[in-house]
């Protein structure tokens, strides 16, 4: 959980933060020496609980340890953004703003597998239910030009608590406001999930 001052877009961190972030490692990636010949692959580790109306594919699975594999293949996770930026991928005739490809994190790991000619480190990067990112590129028609992307400065805000583990020592309100009931928010949160967990367990006991 962020106290709000992080730039990670995790709660409760202001996306601003996060945008200048990503701003400033474009911008130092792009203004380096390598530039021509580089590929910057921005993504999120998961879809952050948003709501998703696309019933993620079943793919190769990358392990047999997993719950819900049937027949070899597993569900994907819901989708998350990825942005890949380079001179391979200006919105050229070769490559559009959107690519539709099924693409899933051990994409990263194939265009690598690819570059370098190493072999994959799983069944997923190596099968081809997955797309490589090297079909983003375009490199008939490179353009080391660096856009203009805006380079916005951090917001400096205050954290949220002044305590952020545990919240047990929550910021006193404003005068003439009234304080809340529960001065501890994930409290309720907290006792839901045990209380559930406890019927689970009364409706599915242990094996002996």
């Amino acid at each position: 959980m962020d106290d709000g001052t992080g730039n990670d877009d995790h709660p409760h961190a202001d996306i601003r933060n996060g945008d200048a972030f990503l701003a400033a490692v474009f911008h130092a990636v792009a203004g380096g020496p390598a530039w021509d010949k580089t590929v910057l692959i921005i993504n999120f580790d998961e879809w952050g609980g948003f709501f998703e109306h696309v019933a993620p594919p079943r793919v190769t699975a990358p392990n047999h340890v997993d719950s819900d594999e049937v027949t070899g293949r597993v569900l994907l996770g819901f989708r998350v953004p990825t942005v890949v930026v380079s001179p391979f991928t200006r919105n050229t005739a070769g490559t559009p703003e959107v690519n539709h490809t099924v693409f899933d994190h051990t994409s990263v790991l194939k265009l690598i597998e690819w570059r370098w000619g190493v072999p994959p480190l799983t069944a997923r990067d190596a099968s081809p239910l997955i797309g490589n990112f090297a079909t983003a590129l375009n490199f008939s028609a490179p353009n080391a030009s660096v856009p203009t992307v805006p380079l916005p400065r951090p917001v400096l805000a205050a954290p949220c608590f002044e305590n952020i583990v545990g919240l047990l020592t929550p910021s006193k309100p404003p005068a003439g406001t009234s304080a809340p009931k529960n001065r501890t928010p994930w409290a309720v949160l907290s006792a839901w999930s045990g209380m559930n967990e406890w019927r689970r367990q009364l409706k599915f006991p242990a094996v002996r």
